[in-house]
């Protein structure tokens, strides 16, 4: 008897002990916070989750994330934010810090060399791990760039009916970088202002209106004080950092699971590029669902905008080199033209609408090929 009860308690010892290593299992798995400056369900906040996930798949729960839809940071905030480690992994927006990412936004001036969000995502994402300039702007503020989604295109959506380049005199329309250039082509006043507070400033009479993504009359409540939507796709928006990882964070990474962290972001930021495009065709095809009338441009501001995509690139090119010291803009507005040029090769040969697959490519071309060494 006292064998058998040996054994018995020996084995309930071992039973309890491999519980308990269990339970330090889950108790060891650090808990990453995830924040992004939206609420509701986007593609973007989609996005992120999709990114959690990910992580907590492809480190085997080492690492799970908790996403804060704009409860922790909003636009606005993130980059601060991630660098002072109020968030470890934020979406940040080059473009609302322009002085000190110079050189990351050269790539959101690029929004009109391609219509095709997939094409510029992969070419975007080649280009900025091959640009030390930009991979050290995101490190001087304790962050490391895990890659860009690109989303689009924007539109002009307004209070009032704009449809002639009249109804755009004395207007003031949001828009930053290339929208905000063709806000100005167009004959308006340009307003730089982060999204969180769009709703509110056309609300109080101080827009006119905004430049953006369809989906956003829906996930801001933008449709509720717009009602007229312009069919005038203006460009895509290239400057979506959705995964940066704070510097502590990220060293705190062994070289297996940084590269586990990497190939998630290029998993979910083209799960984003897919499923928001998908989102926003859905919605053009029935603007009533998010409040607006879709309207057709008139002749003049149909050659307006041919003339700005005519003259948008030596315009980048001079401004990037004459404000923002950029020497070899040309050159880099370039290397950018072959990238696209060399995804639409690429993506030629896949389902674009397949995340998956769309995934796969971004990771085999880039996610998993990239030196830790030039994020470190």
């Amino acid at each position: 008897m006292k064998n058998k009860l040996g054994v018995k308690t020996f084995a309930a010892v071992i039973a309890f002990g491999t519980i308990a290593m269990s339970g330090n299992l889950s108790v060891n798995a650090e808990e990453l916070r995830i924040a992004v400056g939206m609420a509701g369900d986007s593609a973007l906040v989609r996005g992120m989750q999709k990114f959690a996930d990910n992580l907590k798949n492809n480190t085997g729960g080492e690492y799970t994330g908790k996403v804060y839809p704009n409860t922790l940071l909003n636009f606005a905030e993130s980059m601060n934010g991630l660098r002072d480690g109020i968030a470890d992994i934020a979406y940040v927006v080059p473009a609302y810090h322009r002085a000190e990412f110079p050189n990351s936004n050269l790539i959101v001036d690029t929004a009109t060399l391609s219509t095709n969000p997939v094409i510029m995502a992969g070419a975007a994402n080649e280009f900025m791990m091959n640009c030390t300039a930009c991979l050290k702007e995101y490190s001087v503020q304790n962050q490391v760039f895990m890659g860009l989604s690109v989303l689009g295109p924007y539109y002009l959506m307004s209070k009032d009916k704009i449809v002639s380049l009249k109804d755009f005199q004395g207007k003031k329309i949001r828009g930053f970088g290339p929208f905000g250039r063709w806000i100005e082509a167009m004959g308006a006043s340009a307003v730089v202002l982060s999204a969180n507070d769009v709703y509110e400033a056309i609300s109080q009479g101080q827009l006119d209106g905004n430049t953006h993504t369809v989906d956003n009359l829906k996930s801001l409540s933008l449709g509720e004080v717009t009602d007229y939507l312009l069919d005038v796709p203006i460009g895509l928006y290239i400057g979506n950092s959705m995964f940066n990882v704070n510097k502590d964070i990220w060293h705190g990474l062994s070289e297996k699971q940084k590269r586990q962290f990497l190939l998630s972001a290029g998993d979910a930021l083209a799960f984003t590029t897919v499923t928001y495009l998908a989102d926003n065709m859905a919605y053009m095809k029935d603007p009533a669902s998010v409040g607006v009338e879709l309207t057709q441009p008139n002749a003049d501001v149909v050659d307006a905008t041919k003339k700005y995509y005519e003259d948008e690139f030596a315009i980048v090119a001079d401004l990037s080199v004459n404000k923002y010291g950029i020497a070899d803009a040309a050159e880099q507005i370039q290397f950018m033209r072959a990238l696209v040029k060399k995804w639409e090769k690429l993506v030629a040969s896949i389902d674009q609408t397949d995340p998956v697959a769309v995934g796969n490519l971004f990771n085999e071309q880039i996610f998993g090929k990239i030196d830790m060494k030039i994020l470190d």
